[in-house]
């Protein structure tokens, strides 16, 4: 069996226990309309094109531009990232970055999350569609060199890749972090009293940082990148259900009363 087809089911593997708990009873939790979707994704779109379009005006780099980078240039901090570089760790990140796909639908294998199936995939598509697109922008607007650029000891021709000026913000940790966090709010919504929360959490926060650390090792992106990334994916996974969850605690509601029905308002 391949590596990548081993991490992809080992992380399948980890969020299918995570997701076997006790049923309750479903309701719907979230509330999305194609309108809302059709912003965010219509603003991601929008920024990919942008980030395309500030990268054609700024033109290809040269093997003049490698030569002239210097390494007194980088923070202090991040200097010691330039002699890093290592196939094995990218490959590993790619892993990541992949099998993180399977982690919200694995969800699906309770009832709860199935009463609520259109609007998770809803936030599924708005998460990857607000990410990918403020990653590129963000990437295509500062244009800021890989570690591998600076590092003597890599090729020339592997340097002059596209991507070479596509360091700020790490994509990979970002793409990780918005759906492992995406995963773990959205569990714990559907199951607030569940044990398996914690270990939801902790994989959470433990699956980019890996990420990070892999992307960091391979020489493709600084600490501060991995770091961003960390913090904007995060920050995305969280808050795309929070903005579509359903309050229950205010307004009007209609509860059960001795000898009949009464309504309640909370405020």
């Amino acid at each position: 069996m391949k590596g990548n087809s081993k991490v992809e089911i080992i992380v399948l593997i980890i969020f299918v226990l995570m997701c076997t708990t006790r049923q309750v009873t479903s309701q719907k939790l979230y509330k999305t309309t194609w309108k809302q979707s059709g912003i965010v994704i219509g603003g991601a779109a929008t920024m990919f094109g942008g980030a395309a379009l500030v990268e054609s005006r700024r033109g290809a780099f040269t093997a003049q531009d490698i030569t002239l980078l210097r390494r007194e240039t980088i923070f202090d901090r991040d200097q010691g990232t330039i002699d890093n570089f290592s196939d094995e760790a990218a490959l590993y990140s790619d892993h990541f970055k992949n099998g993180i796909l399977v982690a919200p639908l694995a969800l699906f294998l309770s009832g709860q999350a199935r009463e609520n199936s259109k609007e998770i995939m809803m936030m599924y598509a708005e998460i990857l569609a607000l990410n990918g697109g403020l990653t590129s922008f963000t990437k295509g607007t500062f244009g800021k060199y890989r570690p591998y650029a600076y590092n003597p000891d890599v090729d020339l021709e592997f340097k002059l890749r596209p991507t070479t000026r596509r360091s700020f913000f790490s994509g990979h940790t970002s793409h990780v972090a918005s759906l492992s966090f995406f995963t773990a709010t959205v569990f714990d919504d559907l199951y607030p009293d569940s044990n398996y929360k914690y270990l939801v959490w902790a994989g959470a926060v433990v699956a980019p940082a890996i990420t990070g650390y892999l992307r960091v090792k391979a020489g493709q992106h600084f600490s501060t990148d991995t770091m961003v990334g960390y913090g904007v994916g995060a920050l995305i996974g969280y808050f795309i259900p929070e903005l579509h969850k359903i309050t229950r605690d205010t307004g009007v509601n209609i509860v059960g009363a001795e000898g009949g029905l009464g309504l309640v308002y909370s405020f």
